[in-house]
């Protein structure tokens, strides 16, 4: 909004902020639709991160339908990119007006971080993996989401119905899950959960728990509210103290907050480009960044490890040929030891521990984000190849 008082077509509002890649992007940059709550990078100077004297031409490395990585970043919508090789960034580059201090929106790559903290969490012994979901939180007995185990939670083990299935309810106002989550207004005529809590006692159990992989919000936010009840800590705070401030950001992430002001755990959080890169780092490095173990490694290779790749195969996510899921993250078991943080609109943080190589795609695309597998792993065999 360059104009003030900017025109109509150039306000996003919770009504819009999907339909168009105008809106979108304003979206993703700002943080502005929704309350957030502050993830604080701590007191200490940012780390340092080195530039490296050969940067790569995006131009040069061509994807498999012989479209070139640039041209690939300009036909997703991406809003900001960037290559790190052996801790030395080798390519960085912002689109569309974003710029570098600017918290862009990661969706459901925030799941990867709440992964982190229930598996921080267990390795301190704080919670059981083995444990059902209502063994910590009565409340959800007898509901879908309350049959599963916090492992199976991890995994996306927990298949379970909502109100219409959580698909458009057909009234032009989206999901259960964005109205809950207070992403989008209520409509009128609408009779389902309000907030995050009322989302998850809603749930109904679809198949048995550990037989079938079913991607969906509900698991992760129960998997949040686990570790709140248990510490008695919000989520921006709990990831703040464990992973963010140990970092040495340059910047605060944030955290978008229902109406009640509960945490998003399955798509709230809000990072820079570089501490973002920074984060992949420390995670490329099996959990050992800015001087310290950050992440015990034992919980990188658990990681690392996988999951169940036939259950993924035999999902709606087959497209991602090859891949499992586990602990909230995606592991692609390929010949770089390939695992990502996905989120809707394109964001992306790839780790291939075995090239030494993280990238990361912020981005405003309204598609699949199946798409950059090939033009991460083009880029990460130029690289290797050089």
């Amino acid at each position: 909004m360059k104009i003030f008082p900017p025109s109509a077509e150039d306000i996003v509002t919770k009504d819009n902020w999907f339909m168009t890649k105008k809106n979108l992007q304003g979206y993703c940059h700002s943080g502005e639709l929704s309350p957030n709550r502050i993830i604080w990078k701590g007191d200490q100077k940012p780390t340092s991160i080195s530039y490296g004297k050969d940067p790569i031409d995006l131009v040069k490395i061509n994807v498999k339908n012989e479209e070139n990585v640039s041209a690939y970043l300009e036909r997703t919508n991406t809003d900001a990119f960037l290559v790190m090789h052996k801790g030395e960034i080798l390519y960085e580059n912002y689109f569309n007006g974003y710029k570098s201090y600017q918290p862009h929106a990661l969706n459901s790559a925030t799941k990867s971080f709440v992964g982190l903290i229930v598996s921080l969490l267990a390795d301190e012994g704080v919670l059981d993996i083995n444990q059902k979901a209502s063994f910590y939180i009565p409340e959800l007995e007898g509901t879908g989401l309350g049959e599963g185990t916090v492992q199976q939670l991890l995994d996306m083990q927990v298949p379970v119905k909502y109100m219409e299935a959580d698909t458009p309810m057909g009234i032009g106002r989206g999901t259960p899950i964005f109205i809950a989550s207070g992403s989008m207004p209520k409509p009128d005529n609408y009779n389902g959960p309000e907030n995050l809590y009322e989302f998850m006692l809603s749930s109904k159990k679809d198949k048995l728990p550990g037989t079938a992989f079913k991607y969906e919000n509900g698991q992760t936010e129960t998997l949040g509210w686990i570790v709140k009840r248990l510490t008695g800590k919000n989520l921006a705070e709990l990831i703040q103290v464990f992973i963010w401030s140990k970092l040495g950001a340059e910047e605060n992430a944030l955290m978008h907050l229902d109406q009640i002001g509960t945490d998003i755990a399955s798509g709230g959080m809000r990072a820079t480009l570089r501490d973002l890169a920074r984060f992949g780092e420390m995670m490329s490095n099996n959990g050992y960044f800015n001087g310290q173990q950050i992440i015990p490694e034992r919980i990188i290779r658990g990681i690392q490890k996988g999951g169940n790749q036939k259950y993924l195969a035999e999902s709606s996510h087959h497209y991602l040929s090859g891949f499992s899921y586990h602990n909230q993250w995606w592991v692609s078991h390929d010949q770089y030891g390939g695992y990502s943080a996905r989120g809707k609109f394109d964001q992306q943080i790839h780790i291939a521990p075995k090239a030494d190589t993280v990238i990361v795609k912020l981005s405003s695309y309204h598609s699949s984000n199946s798409e950059g597998i090939d033009a991460f792993q083009a880029i990460i065999k130029y690289i290797a190849e050089q």
